[in-house]
C-alpha cells in the first residue's frame, strides 16, 4: 500500500512539474512574441503554427511533416506555418524554450501563443487548437518557411 501511495504521489509530481513548464513556457513565448523576428512575416488575424523540427529528427519528417501538409491542404488559407529547423538557428530554439523536436505551438491572430506540443501532434489536434484560437473560423492564410521549407500551396 505505501508503494502505491508513494507512486501515485511521484506521478503526481511529475504531471504538476509538466503543467509548471507548460505554462512558463507560453508565458516567456508571449512576452516576446511581438518582436520576435520568425514572426515578422506573418499576417494579422490568422492563426499560426511555428513548428520546430531538424533533418535528422525521424518523426519530424515522417509524422509531423506530412501532418502539417495535410492540415494546410484542409484548411487551405486558413492557416500560417513557420518551420524552423532547430540546428540552423538554434537562437531561435533557444527563445522558444525548445528542448526536443518537433515542437509546435499554436498562436491566434495577434501571434500569442496558446499551446505547445511537445512531440508529433497529429492532424485533428492541431485542428483542435487551431479552431480554438480562431473562434471556429479559418481565415486567410500561407505557409512560411524560415531555415528549411515545408512547401507554399
Amino acid at each position: 500500500m505505501d508503494r502505491i501511495l508513494l507512486f501515485s504521489i511521484i506521478v503526481l509530481l511529475l504531471v504538476m512539474a509538466f503543467v509548471i513548464l507548460r505554462r512558463w513556457q507560453l508565458r516567456r513565448v508571449a512576452r516576446q512574441a511581438a518582436t520576435d523576428p520568425l514572426l515578422s512575416d506573418l499576417h494579422p488575424d490568422v492563426p499560426t503554427i511555428v513548428y520546430f523540427t531538424s533533418p535528422y529528427c525521424a518523426p519530424c519528417q515522417t509524422r509531423q511533416k506530412p501532418a502539417l501538409r495535410v492540415l494546410q491542404d484542409d484548411l487551405g488559407e486558413g492557416v500560417q506555418i513557420v518551420e524552423v529547423n532547430a540546428l540552423e538557428d538554434p537562437d531561435a530554439a533557444r527563445r522558444w524554450g525548445v528542448l526536443s523536436v518537433p515542437t509546435t505551438f499554436i498562436l491566434d491572430g495577434r501571434g500569442m501563443p496558446h499551446e505547445v506540443n511537445y512531440g508529433v501532434a497529429g492532424v485533428e489536434k492541431l485542428k483542435r487548437q487551431l479552431q480554438k484560437v480562431s473562434g471556429g473560423k479559418h481565415p486567410p492564410g500561407r505557409i512560411l518557411a524560415h531555415g528549411s521549407h515545408i512547401g507554399t500551396h
